[in-house]
């Protein structure tokens, strides 16, 4: 499961960036601006490097504390103050010798963007607002329900269930397909990363998926390990939740063929994946096209 932090990491991973964990010294006060204590943290601090145009576009991440307000506060009136080297900008930018034209232009942006840990409330919302707008800042506020917004938009909407053997000629078309439209998919290829558990994979993309996409074809009915687990857990699914999740997909088999391997399975609607035989590629890649708009509907209706 992600977190806040990888966020941070990933949001703006395009171009180049310098990192610096800094510490911060605040002071916390009330509204009357009464000073009522102070503390520190480390934050992470990320300067996203626009070569064309020499803008610094500032990210930071604020770990778990109280004192969120504060710490934004102190933040704010640091920024411009950063004390990266001259030489290190040089390096990553890409100039050389005597050339810091360039360099000279190198300003920050206007937002800022904020990735806490602890949310502000409503009232801080608006003291933090009130601060910055004289010093022309925006500031854009990342935390918990962007983590939660995030993960329910990155959230599978199909799991793809295959034998091995038809991953190039379909399963893959499909993904890349549907990823292609918005269209989030659990996938081996782009779900799997080293070190998951398989089984606990593939159970949470059956459960949480909206629809379930069993590409049926001989080596998927001769298939009596993994491919026929998977089933049966779609179909279970389908049997406790008294719902209809599976859009089948069939190649180079049967009525007949499907029935014996399921008698349910036969009975619902399913799309025909195209043959290559007897046409040419443009002709082919248009069905598949239309094959994949219309199971794209079907999952996100």
């Amino acid at each position: 499961m992600p977190s806040l932090l990888d966020y941070f990491n990933n949001d703006f991973s395009l171009g180049v960036s310098l990192d610096n964990k800094k510490l911060i010294n605040f002071q916390k006060f009330n509204e009357s601006k009464r000073v009522i204590g102070q503390g520190s943290v480390e934050v992470i601090e990320r300067l996203h490097l626009h070569s064309q145009t020499s803008i610094r576009l500032p990210t930071y991440y604020v770990p778990p504390s109280d004192d969120t307000f504060h710490i934004l506060i102190e933040i704010i009136k640091q920024v411009g103050k950063s004390n990266h080297k001259v030489l290190d900008l040089d390096m990553i930018v890409g100039f050389s010798g005597d050339d810091k034209a360039g360099l000279e232009k190198t300003t920050y942006a206007s937002r800022i963007y904020f990735y806490t840990e602890t949310p502000l409330n409503k009232d801080e919302i608006e003291r933090l607002t009130k601060f910055c707008t004289p010093k022309g800042l925006f500031i854009t506020l990342r935390s918990t329900n962007y983590l939660n917004i995030k993960m329910e938009l990155e959230k599978a909407k199909a799991f793809i269930s295959h034998d091995s053997k038809d991953k190039e000629l379909i399963a893959k078309r499909i993904a890349k397909g549907l990823a292609s439209r918005l269209c989030p998919v659990w996938y081996d290829e782009y779900s799997l990363k080293i070190g998951d558990s398989l089984r606990e994979s593939i159970e949470k993309g059956i459960k949480e998926a909206r629809k379930c996409i069993v590409i049926i074809t001989p080596h998927f009915l001769n298939n009596l390990g993994w491919s026929k687990k998977e089933f049966s857990s779609i179909f279970t699914r389908e049997l406790v939740n008294n719902e209809k999740v599976i859009l089948p997909i069939w190649h180079g088999v049967t009525p007949k063929d499907v029935y014996e391997y399921s008698p349910s399975l036969a009975d619902t609607f399913a799309l025909t994946w195209p043959s290559k035989v007897d046409k040419s590629v443009k002709e082919y890649n248009e069905q598949v096209e239309e094959i994949i708009s219309q199971i794209h509907t079907a999952v996100t209706a």
